[in-house]
């Protein structure tokens, strides 16, 4: 019987330490997608309309490059202490450390007001004509275009951890890992009955969707016709990923990207981009990657300066912890 008892004893020892080790990685994954998709962001609507690229200064002030024809991607940047920033096609927003958000850019629809939005939220997305945001207690705020239903002024209820918007789509992560989708779903990237799934983070495209799994592979849902969401998904150790017009982008655990879908512009070359990366951004044609030196590295269209082939210096902010 003793030795029954110190054998189950080590047992429990062991599954618990299992346990926590998995805790901690999806932790770790949930923080990595977190840093990925709040400190970097680029937008662009189509090849000869829009195209900017937005990243956070270790000041907190925002540094702003490519397309500005509405006032979205300022040169001289936007000054602020500000942890997330998010861009579509010819809004910003940019979320402060005091939890309200400032918006600039073009306003159809009341997508970006120019006073901003105030509250107390913690993270921020912006689609092709709407803007979501989500509050401290798990609701989001909706507000912009809501045609399809994809931002209803009254918000949506829920114990959501992230959010995401795409053209036409919205998405947010609930605390039991699952996808709720509402919005256009006329190519499948936003089913009404959501997605099930022990997911830690989440991307929305023009016509398709991404989610991170705990294990660190990627589904996909929505348009596939440039290989951008591959119903049986993408395997690979990741840590983020990111959902651009037609093209996806995934960070690696070694800090190297995968990139698939459309690569018109080589914003998504097959073979990916080696480097050692700490987050990373698609935009509608071109594709950005924050280095731990804090430098942007930028590949696809630059017809708007959205993407310089040697990049931005910076230095950028890298982490949560400079803020």
């Amino acid at each position: 019987m003793a030795s029954e008892s110190l054998a189950y004893d080590a047992l429990r020892v062991f599954v618990n330490w299992q346990r926590e080790r998995r805790l901690n990685k999806v932790r770790e994954r949930k923080q990595a997608a977190r840093t990925s998709t709040e400190l970097l962001a680029a937008g662009g609507l189509s090849i000869v309309d829009g195209g900017q690229s937005l990243a956070i200064r270790v000041d907190g002030s925002i540094a702003c490059w490519g397309d500005n024809i509405y006032g979205q991607a300022p040169p001289d940047g936007v000054p602020g202490n500000f942890v997330a920033i998010a861009v579509r096609a010819l809004h910003s927003l940019a979320l402060r450390v005091d939890g309200s958000i400032a918006c600039w850019g073009y306003n159809g629809d009341g997508r970006a007001p120019p006073d901003g939005i105030p509250g107390n939220f913690v993270a921020i997305a912006a689609g092709g004509e709407h803007s979501l945001a989500l509050r401290v207690d798990g609701s989001i705020a909706c507000w912009g275009y809501n045609g399809d239903g994809r931002a209803p002024p009254d918000g949506i209820p829920g114990d959501f951890v992230a959010i995401a918007a795409g053209a036409h789509h919205s998405l947010a992560l609930r605390v039991d890992g699952s996808v709720a989708c509402w919005g256009l779903n006329e190519n499948g990237q936003a089913p009404p009955a959501g997605v099930p799934g022990n997911f830690v983070a989440i991307a929305a495209g023009a016509l398709h969707s991404l989610a991170l799994r705990v294990d660190g592979s990627v589904a996909c849902w929505g348009s596939n016709n440039r290989g951008q969401a591959p119903p049986a998904g993408v395997l690979g150790n990741f840590v983020a990923n990111a959902a651009g017009a037609h093209h996806s982008l995934a960070l690696r655990v070694d800090g190297s990207i995968a990139c698939w879908g459309d690569n018109g512009d080589s914003q998504a070359p097959p073979a990916g981009v080696p480097g050692n990366f700490v987050a990373i951004a698609a935009g509608a044609h071109h594709s950005l990657a924050l280095r731990v030196d804090g430098s942007v590295a930028c590949w696809g269209l630059n017809e708007n300066g959205q993407a310089p082939p040697d990049g931005v210096s910076g230095p950028f902010r890298v982490t949560h912890a400079d803020s």
